[in-house]
């Protein structure tokens, strides 16, 4: 008797298996008329929903397959190859990174396409030119890709990813526009990332930001295969910009990977920006700074009191690595910018979600959203908190996805000794699959404290914000952390939605 059930479970499982994978190959049924980007990926493959496989972003058989990317992009005529590009990879900084060396582009008058992850609300804020992202053009031009995709899902046997057909659509997108320079970011490490498929010719340079352990189990499982994902971006003899990491081991692992690679390393300009002070006018924080610009120690470029809406030690260094990669680029006659282009592209920089003031509309603490899911993003945080509100009590509202280093991360926040600390909950990428639930923040943290008061498990993320900031006085200091889903959580919880 229980072998015949147990037959028939199997027979079952094996029949809507088949039918799953016949459903996939046959393509995704997308195609509306009226459907939005959004609407016509969700039946693609998504690991921002569903997490990503252990060793995806290796060099191994279990990493991602380039090729369906190289096949996706030559069953759209190459779009890649229409213009110049650089590619940005790293573990925390490189958003940032990117949308310093965008503003300063476009302030040179150059026509600069963006690619970007993850957004907050919809899909096509990943792709902008010039800093505008256009929805209904982005939906318009899929609907147009409609035969093409289909083809290739039927010919992926169902494997075509949301990633990837998505990223394929922003260099489309890219040409179509005429941008001057594309400014791609890496999604997941580098190696197997699906816009690790830039060529030499037109790359005018790899940036690898601070390296620190994300990702760990997609990545191989150590700082060495997480170097080496990262290094991926790199190409025999094309310039590489990195910055430099605290740890000195990872700063060496990663030298000697890029020489593996014959990349071109570049490091005569050198570049460095003082703290003068913090300007929090009108609801928004800024940085001044003095910047100075060396190349081979010959001469230096200064610029004076430059106000720049990037808070904190580690925006300077995001800075410095930006504007050495600008720099050098303009003494190789690719581009051609001026000492007031920096100055406005740095003051017209926008990075949302890292250290955002919200202004609360009524007498009470200062309330501030920042995207930090890492050790290394959570201590560059509570520094910056320390640089700019010196001296005030700190409260923390966290919400994590659940691959993340919930340990590490609470960690550095319990460092910053605040006041109070609620642990709630968030979507992740649109939905709860990946969403860490509170108590289990609440479990990693009792391990740190040492019989000092657990912070308050509340679920309902509105619930938590509103009983940590009714709790906190004017020299309070309310900051939601633990994943970049926190700002739409915090912008519907107090009616600013963008």
């Amino acid at each position: 008797m229980r072998s015949a059930h147990a037959h028939a479970c199997r027979t079952l499982r094996q029949r809507l298996v088949a039918r799953s994978v016949a459903r996939r190959a046959a393509g995704p049924r997308w195609w509306r008329p009226a459907s939005t980007v959004d609407e016509s990926l969700r039946d693609f493959v998504n690991h921002e929903k569903s997490g990503v496989p252990r060793g995806a972003g290796t060099n191994t058989t279990d990493g991602f397959d380039l090729g369906r990317m190289h096949r996706l992009l030559r069953d759209f005529d190459d779009p890649h190859r229409a213009y110049n590009t650089i590619h940005v990879s790293g573990t925390k900084g490189k958003g940032t990174t990117l949308s310093v060396l965008a503003s300063v582009l476009r302030a040179a008058g150059l026509k600069v396409g963006t690619y970007k992850s993850p957004h907050v609300y919809s899909v096509s804020e990943r792709i902008r030119v010039d800093g505008r992202h256009a929805p209904e053009e982005l939906s318009s031009l899929l609907s147009g890709l409609e035969q093409e995709i289909k083809s290739a899902q039927v010919r992926e046997r169902g494997h075509l990813s949301y990633f990837e057909v998505l990223t394929a659509l922003a260099f489309a997108y890219f040409k179509k526009a005429k941008v001057d320079l594309a400014l791609v970011e890496v999604g997941l490490g580098g190696s197997r990332d699906a816009t690790n498929v830039l060529h030499a010719h037109n790359l005018e340079a790899a940036v690898i930001t601070h390296i620190g352990e994300e990702h760990l189990d997609a990545l191989g499982g150590s700082i060495d295969t997480i170097v080496e994902a990262k290094a991926g971006i790199a190409h025999a003899q094309r310039p590489v910009f990195y910055a430099p990491n605290a740890n000195k081991r990872v700063t060496e692992l990663l030298e000697e990977e890029l020489r593996a690679r014959g990349a071109k390393l570049i490091d005569d300009v050198k570049v460095t920006s003082r703290l003068i002070g913090y300007n929090k006018e009108g609801g928004t924080l800024s940085q001044r700074v003095d910047i100075d610009i060396t190349v081979d120690g010959d001469g230096t470029v200064s610029i004076p009191d430059v106000r720049v809406p990037l808070v904190g030690p580690h925006q300077r260094e995001n800075i410095e690595l930006a504007l050495r990669v600008l720099w050098w680029l303009r003494s190789q006659g690719s581009i051609d910018i001026a000492i007031d282009d920096i100055r406005t592209g740095l003051e017209t920089t926008e990075s949302p979600g890292n250290f955002e003031l919200f202004t609360p509309d009524t007498r009470g603490p200062t309330v501030i959203a920042d995207g930090a899911h890492t050790r290394g993003s959570a201590e560059a945080l509570v520094k910056t908190i320390k640089e700019v509100y010196p001296g005030h009590n700190i409260s923390f509202v966290v919400g994590m996805a659940d691959d993340k280093d919930h340990g590490g991360v609470l960690s550095e926040l319990y460092k910053a000794k605040p006041v109070s600390v609620v642990c709630t909950q968030m979507e992740v990428a649109g939905g709860s699959t990946r969403t860490t639930a509170a108590k289990t923040l609440i479990e990693a943290y009792r391990r740190l404290s040492t019989g000092d008061e657990l912070p308050r498990v509340i679920d309902d993320f509105k619930v938590a914000l509103n009983e940590a900031t009714s709790t906190a006085d004017s020299d309070t200091v309310v900051v939601v952390t633990g994943s970049l889903y926190t700002l739409r959580a915090l912008r519907e919880a107090m009616g600013k939605e963008k």
